[in-house]
């Protein structure tokens, strides 16, 4: 993995001598040299760049402030500062800096910030390619559900004596299948007889709030007040605006714990 460098500093001899000490560095490319701020900021919009050395003192934009635009680009950089002044390495930490060195630059120190640049790159980029998988497994599930003509509205259809009742999800607290029937209750107090089994309102309903608490309910997470040890690895639910209390079972109290990520 090569380190895409540019060194910013006001004086050429220290740039000379900051590039001398960085080529004796393996995987590192120095792509660009600024002598101001303003310059560097510029470049960095341009292209990607992994790491920017700046020194304190430069004309028109020191490099306290020019750190400060870096971390407002789309992509920003990392960045240490290489400088004779010592006043300002708390400032600099604070608005992330990677490191705080001061001149005359020692070799060894730079190979040491220079890895732990490495090790912030190889981070992200795992970070990233989690984030690029979770995003591609979502829109594939998204993609796979219109194809099977799964999407639907946030209202669920009830059918009613010559008439379709649009229910709200938000208000729906819990599904129950009794005697082969299944019941909506609502926030309300209203309750309505499904013509969907449990099943398929599992399948339907938002299933990021929606939770088979037991084989016979469905339970709106955003209701449930508290859970209540039952004894022997099971539990209750207590539904705080309904009154109702309902029974989670021991193999799906592990799956609920790990979706509220509760220890």
């Amino acid at each position: 993995m090569s380190v895409k460098v540019i060194i910013v500093d006001n004086d050429q001899k220290e740039r000379i001598v900051l590039r001398y000490v960085l080529e004796q560095i393996k995987d590192v490319e120095i792509t660009d040299e600024a002598i101001t701020g303003l310059e560097a900021l510029l470049l960095c919009q341009k292209k990607k760049v992994d790491l920017v050395l700046l020194d304190i003192a430069m004309p028109e934009m020191d490099g306290l402030e020019t750190a400060k635009n870096l971390n407002a680009l789309k992509d920003p950089p990392l960045f240490v500062f290489v400088t004779v002044n010592r006043d300002y390495a708390v400032d600099a930490y604070e608005i992330g800096a990677i490191d705080y060195i001061i001149k005359p630059i020692d070799q060894v120190r730079m190979e040491k910030t220079v890895d732990r640049v490495k090790s912030k790159i190889a981070h992200k980029d795992v970070v990233d390619e989690v984030v690029r998988k979770k995003l591609k497994e979502k829109i594939d599930f998204m993609l796979e559900r219109y194809k099977n003509h799964e999407i639907y509205s946030n209202k669920l259809p009830i059918r009613e004596k010559g008439k379709i009742s649009l229910l709200s999800q938000d208000s729906i607290v819990y599904c129950e299948s009794q005697s082969k029937k299944v019941y909506i209750y609502c926030s309300d107090g209203e309750g309505f007889l499904s013509n969907f089994t449990l099943s398929e309102l599992e399948q339907r309903l938002d299933n990021s709030y929606f939770f088979r608490a037991h084989q016979a309910f469905l339970v709106n997470l955003n209701y449930v007040k508290e859970i209540i040890n039952f004894g022997e690895g099971s539990y209750l639910l207590n539904l705080g605006m309904s009154n109702k209390t309902i029974i989670l079972s021991r193999s799906r109290a592990k799956i609920l714990r790990k979706k509220l990520g509760i220890q």
